[in-house]
């Protein structure tokens, strides 16, 4: 089974913490998984590459790309592959590691993978941005390529309430909401309960594609922060730029994102916590079932 997660828009609609959900599921069922990933901002480059092989991971920040390496850290048994061409990478992983189950990282637009299910990702708050494609907006495609998803998952979602702007292209698809739940700081080798840093003041920094949501999602689950620091998606940290977070922090509780997280110097990874998030479907049985229907009703008869 091959499976596709991706979007139509520029920057983050949470598709890491996606993939891995999917995983773990797949995992779980005792399932050969098999991720494969571009690899975006890796040092490595774009020729295929095994940063996993669900026993050893070969490589890591900078020379693997932040995203590839957290799926690689979190999912610990699956096979995980980078590189420009996900056909190469998808041969590598049936032939050479046996995988039965392939989630195709940000796979939409990659049309010339094979799938079996197509999943689409959209922000519940702006699911078509400006409703312009790039550069006059921040779509990767006209807002029609919605008709091509075999289920659509409406991220980041406060209700169960289909947007009006969507609403003509997925008329008859499979239709999830999901959003983030907190689950706790922890840092290389302890960790804090919500209730437990709600007491205490911190400083958070991220390097995503949406820094505010992030801070502000701290922020709604009591967190309070005196100060923020803010750098571009995939941003590689400096040992001078976190040590002059820890300096200027006093003492004070330092929050970033796991994906943040994994780039920084080892040094560090006793004082800073990251905020691990899951993600929590609105119907999670009934999701993993229709990814079965679907992928039985392409298989030929």
């Amino acid at each position: 089974m091959i499976i596709s997660v991706g979007n139509i828009t520029m920057g983050g609609t949470g598709k890491t913490p996606f993939v891995m959900m999917i995983g773990e599921y797949f995992l779980s069922k005792g399932n050969k998984v098999c991720v494969l990933s571009r690899g975006y901002k890796g040092q490595i480059g774009y020729e295929t590459n095994v940063l996993s092989d669900g026993e050893k991971i070969y490589f890591i920040p900078p020379l693997a790309a932040d995203e590839p390496y957290l799926i690689a850290s979190r999912l610990k048994s699956a096979v995980v592959i980078t590189g420009k061409d996900r056909t190469k990478g998808y041969e590598i992983g049936l032939k050479r590691y046996h995988c039965d189950t392939f989630i195709l990282d940000d796979g939409f637009q990659h049309k010339r993978m094979k799938r079996d299910v197509d999943i689409l990702l959209l922000d519940h708050n702006n699911p078509l941005s400006t409703g312009l494609v790039f550069p006059f907006g921040y779509l990767r495609e006209f807002p029609s390529a919605i008709k091509r998803a075999d289920i659509v998952v409406f991220n980041k979602a406060e209700e169960e309430k289909i947007p009006d702007r969507v609403h003509k292209f997925i008329k008859g698809k499979p239709v999830f909401f999901s959003n983030y739940i907190l689950k706790g700081f922890f840092s290389a080798n302890k960790n804090i309960t919500n209730k437990e840093i709600a007491t205490e003041k911190c400083v958070a920094f991220s390097g995503i594609a949406n820094n505010r949501l992030f801070f502000r999602m701290l922020e709604r689950n009591g967190i309070n922060l005196t100060k923020t620091y803010s750098f571009k998606d995939h941003h590689i940290y400096s040992e001078p730029e976190i040590e002059n977070i820890v300096k200027k922090s006093n003492g004070q509780i330092i929050i970033t994102t796991e994906k943040d997280f994994v780039k920084i110097p080892d040094k560090y990874a006793n004082s800073i916590y990251f905020a691990k998030i899951q993600v929590k479907m609105n119907d999670y049985e009934h999701f993993f079932k229709t990814i079965e229907e679907v992928y039985k009703k392409k298989q030929p008869v």
